[in-house]
């Protein structure tokens, strides 16, 4: 390339870098003005409905300033139905503002007329008609949707109002019922009485049961304590087992169980008809109940092998 040719290749150059440099500035802005011109989210509202279908009430926190004539656009989801003929409206900082439904896209648009409304103004919308139907039993939660738009239709915000129509779940379950008894002991030996010493030999009964209200045990008896040829051994009546006396009968302990006042003190007759001995207020765990069996002879107690049959049972209470 000759001399003369670079020159004219260096001015032509120089002529041209400013012309794509100012393209590219202003390239720049108009990207840049687009960026912050498109619309912003906002926070989640609410949509309530005041009966079937009833009062529709959306409220929002507004995020950017919109003008007279600006337009906020109410959007329902497939289960309600925009109701065409509806006219009522009632929206914050707004006398007159205009509505127009739009049954074919589910929408409702709201017309700003007399003054704006402010970025962060909190803003309540309600319509006694705004939809003719609504199914609550789709969804239990679910959304309209929210856009905002200036008075050249530029869109500003966008979000969503939720409503609530049955988001809890009742989960139940039963606990079984259950009561038992153990006894470490089915069998007393009192052994060969003396009329020196009180023979004496102890059982332990362990409760268990989750009543709420709690159990009741009863003992029982077959009998007295007799023989073969019905002599008995006279049950205890003034409270002690003493040696040298002809006496039998039992004293009852407990522990995590209220023992019945029959039974509470010193020691007692066996009854033959069921009776209480010992009862809780509420459920149980390991309780325990010791019975201890006593018995003396006198010089003139008729000798043979004498028995009875003591039944303890335990019943919830009602």
């Amino acid at each position: 390339m000759t001399c003369l040719k670079q020159l004219k290749y260096k001015k032509t150059v120089q002529k041209i870098l400013p012309v794509l440099s100012f393209t590219l500035i202003l390239a720049l802005a108009v990207f840049i003005t687009d960026k912050a011109a498109k619309a912003a989210k906002l926070g989640d509202g609410t949509w309530a409905q005041g009966g079937a279908p009833g009062t529709t009430t959306v409220t929002f926190t507004n995020t950017t300033a919109l003008d007279a004539s600006s337009d906020v656009i109410i959007t329902f989801p497939s289960t309600a139905s925009v109701d065409q003929t509806g006219t009522n409206i009632s929206i914050t900082g707004q006398t007159s503002p205009v509505r127009t439904n739009n049954t074919v896209d589910n929408t409702v648009t709201l017309t700003l007329v007399d003054g704006t409304l402010d970025a962060s103004l909190a803003v309540t919308i309600t319509m006694t008609d705004g939809i003719s139907a609504y199914t609550t039993t789709t969804y239990a939660q679910e959304s309209l949707a929210i856009n905002t738009q200036d008075s050249s239709d530029t869109p500003q915000d966008f979000g969503v109002a939720l409503i609530t129509n049955d988001n809890t779940t009742t989960v139940t379950a039963s606990v079984p019922l259950f009561v038992n008894i153990a006894v470490d002991d089915t069998s007393i030996e009192l052994g060969t009485l003396s009329t020196a010493s009180v023979s004496e030999a102890t059982q332990t009964y362990t409760v268990n049961s989750n009543n709420q209200t709690g159990v009741t045990l009863q003992i029982a008896a077959d009998d007295h304590l007799n023989d073969a040829s019905s002599n008995t051994i006279d049950a205890v009546s003034d409270g002690t087992v003493s040696a040298g006396a002809e006496e039998y009968g039992i004293a009852v302990s407990g522990t995590g169980l209220t023992i019945d006042a029959t039974y509470i003190t010193g020691d007692n007759e066996i009854v033959q008809a069921a009776d209480d001995i010992a009862s809780s207020a509420g459920s149980v765990s390991a309780a325990t109940m010791g019975i201890t069996y006593k018995s003396s002879i006198a010089g003139t107690t008729v000798a043979g092998s004498y028995d009875q049959v003591v039944t303890i049972t335990i019943a919830t209470n009602a």
